[in-house]
């Protein structure tokens, strides 16, 4: 009986702590995503005539963009986007009127194992669309990844690289951020809050690079 006791009153000491950790879990969960949705609130809050627009995946739709800019930044970036997303979203981005566009979208592509001749088409599409609607296009590097991660960085080295050729033929500003969050082959884990995404550092840097391509 004694026992019975001693294990029960173990039970009843180890199920709060257990429940008490999932619960902190949990509210830790709900921050991040009341951050995100916070950011993402801001960044519609810039969409006007003359504006910066971001468009692209999540790494660009996390980013509070208004916080690195004077100019008012209005961000259409999605999470899961591809670049067939970012075609059916141009004439949506056409009523905003911007002045610089700037797009980060390809990973995405590769996870659903686009063929790269179907990416660079739909490159070509968007460029091509952009340069009708706005006075200056950026195109960013798709970022390295964590190397346990199933997309691999020597298949986003060559997307990289047709981006850079398509950029040079259609008027488009090619900037090079991949080498920056580089380690030992690899996403620098610096730079990350998991083994795809961007934290605030990684976000600094990203802006950072980009504002130098654009003072040029």
């Amino acid at each position: 009986m004694r026992r019975t006791i001693l294990i029960f009153g173990c039970l009843s000491a180890l199920i709060p702590a257990i429940f008490g950790c999932t619960s902190r879990y949990l509210t830790i969960t709900e921050k991040i995503k009341l951050h995100d949705e916070q950011i993402k609130q801001s960044n519609m809050k810039g969409c006007v005539p003359g504006c910066i627009l971001f468009e692209g995946d999540s790494n660009m739709e996390l980013i509070d963009f208004q916080d690195y800019f004077s100019e008012p930044c209005c961000n259409y970036s999605k999470r899961g986007s591809t670049t067939e997303y970012l075609i059916r979203r141009m004439k949506q981005i056409n009523k905003e009127k911007p002045d610089i566009i700037v797009m980060l979208v390809g990973g995405n592509d590769l996870l659903k194992n686009t063929p790269l001749e179907v990416i660079d088409k739909n490159y070509s599409a968007v460029l091509s669309y952009y340069k009708t609607i706005t006075k200056k296009i950026y195109c960013i590097s798709n970022l390295p990844v964590h190397p346990n991660f199933y997309l691999k960085n020597p298949d986003i080295i060559n997307l990289n690289r047709n981006l850079e050729r398509i950029c040079a033929r259609d008027g488009a500003v090619y900037v090079n951020a991949y080498p920056h969050f580089l380690q030992k082959g690899a996403l620098n884990q610096t730079y990350a809050r998991d083994m795809v995404h961007l934290n605030k550092a990684g976000q600094d840097l990203l802006v950072a690079v980009l504002k130098k391509y654009m003072k040029k």
